[in-house]
């Protein structure tokens, strides 16, 4: 965010000025009459003149986890009321009944309790957005109408509520850069359900999951990444043996979640233990379709086809190249309208429509391991062309490219391509 975007002035008459876009807006957003409560030269803090209600408590936030500490106050003190915690894109509510957590509100859209269903497996995505959009026509909630589309019972819903509550909980003890307000009631029509949550065992449990995450962050950087089983025959804990059966290297770990129904955060934590027991690799995630790994590919044969064109060879990489794509069945109806361009990349679009075509049970994984083939020959033949000090540092260059797409396991035996 621009430095000033924030920024108001206060000119010698005690006018308020907006200097940046978000003062602008949200200032415009309060027009009205406010009340400046007491405070030192330090702070200014208005409240709107006919606010219902008390401000107990308000500050910033500088480091994740800091809102534990205001948390522990409220359970403590069986504090009744509502804690806001934003940062510079999200605002989150979490309401509190003497002391107990009865329910939560995000504007975080994959917070919400549709994202949430989706997140454990209680729903599929076609089915969450068809709620969506009947929730939109009928003015429901998406809970009632996951009901009444037969997609959920309310046995399985409630609970999903609950877990959801539990995830904004979380979510805004983690928030290290922002600020928090603590008033002293909150809306009760903000609640479609009230919940009975210790705010003690939510504190420990999300402090816990702070620790933790960060350690697992170190080795597993996202719920995106993909866990692989090494070779051989050493199996696993049995409390470890469901999270050891997802992982069949091409599953993320938030795909694991919405097959097993359990947080990223229980889902990160078998993988890493598995990772730990040296039972698994991880891989950075793939792209996923024949578009996102076209462009993953083009980038490498762009290096390509620039270093040997710098030393006057790219004419003799090029008809290489034409001439081990035509000695394959597979290449020219793959490439069929598609390129090479003159940089060395091929049209993302037209090679998806082609690998309709010719592409067996696994299409993204068999078009990975051509492309595989047709980037190694071109690195092969680039190595006979460039000057040796160049080879390796170009090798190394297509190597840390193609690192998302060689997530892929090798897929297709040739005897599944279909050509026309």
């Amino acid at each position: 965010m621009d430095k000033r975007a924030d920024l108001l002035r206060v000119d010698s008459t005690g006018t308020i000025h907006s200097v940046g876009r978000t003062a602008s807006q949200e200032m415009r957003a309060r027009a009205g009459e406010w009340r400046l409560l007491p405070g030192p030269r330090e702070a200014c803090l208005l409240r709107p003149a006919d606010a219902v209600g008390t401000l107990r408590m308000a500050g910033e936030l500088r480091t994740p986890g800091a809102v534990c500490d205001v948390v522990a106050m409220a359970a403590q003190s069986s504090w009744t009321g509502e804690l806001v915690v934003l940062d510079a894109d999200s605002q989150r509510s979490v309401y509190l009944d003497g002391g107990a957590v009865v329910g939560a509100s995000t504007n975080v859209a994959s917070e919400r309790l549709g994202e949430t269903l989706y997140r454990f497996g209680v729903i599929t995505r076609a089915q969450l957005d068809a709620v969506i959009k009947a929730s939109t026509v009928s003015g429901k909630r998406v809970g009632e109408t996951a009901i009444e589309l037969d997609f959920v019972s309310p046995e399985d819903l409630f609970p999903m509520m609950a877990r959801q509550v539990e995830e904004v909980f979380y979510a805004a003890l983690r928030v290290g850069d922002g600020a928090f307000y603590v008033f002293d009631r909150y809306d009760e029509t903000l609640l479609p359900r009230r919940h009975n949550m210790s705010a003690g065992q939510l504190l420990m449990e999300g402090a816990r999951r702070m620790d933790e995450m960060r350690f697992f962050r170190e080795r597993i950087p996202n719920d995106e990444y993909i866990p692989v089983r090494r070779a051989g025959d050493k199996k696993p804990p049995p409390e470890l043996s469901e999270a050891f059966s997802q992982c069949d290297g091409k599953r993320s770990i938030a795909e694991i979640g919405r097959r097993t129904g359990q947080l990223e955060f229980e889902v990160t934590r078998s993988v890493f233990q598995l990772l730990q027991g040296g039972f698994i690799t991880v891989t950075a995630p793939r792209p996923q379709g024949a578009v996102a790994i076209v462009s993953a590919f083009n980038p490498a044969l762009i290096a390509i086809h620039a270093r040997c064109d710098a030393v006057g060879k790219g004419s003799e990489l090029r008809d290489a190249l034409s001439r081990f794509a035509t000695s394959s069945l597979a290449f020219d109806p793959l490439f069929f309208g598609a390129g090479p361009g003159p940089d060395g990349s091929f049209i993302a679009e037209r090679v998806t429509r082609n690998l309709a075509v010719v592409a067996g049970e696994d299409p993204d994984a068999w078009l990975v391991q051509l492309l595989e083939e047709y980037v190694g020959f071109a690195l092969f033949q680039a190595g006979s062309l460039l000057p040796r000090e160049q080879e390796a540092s170009l090798a190394a260059q297509v190597a840390e490219v193609l690192k998302p797409v060689r997530a892929l396991e090798a897929l297709a035996p040739s005897s599944r391509i279909n050509v026309p």
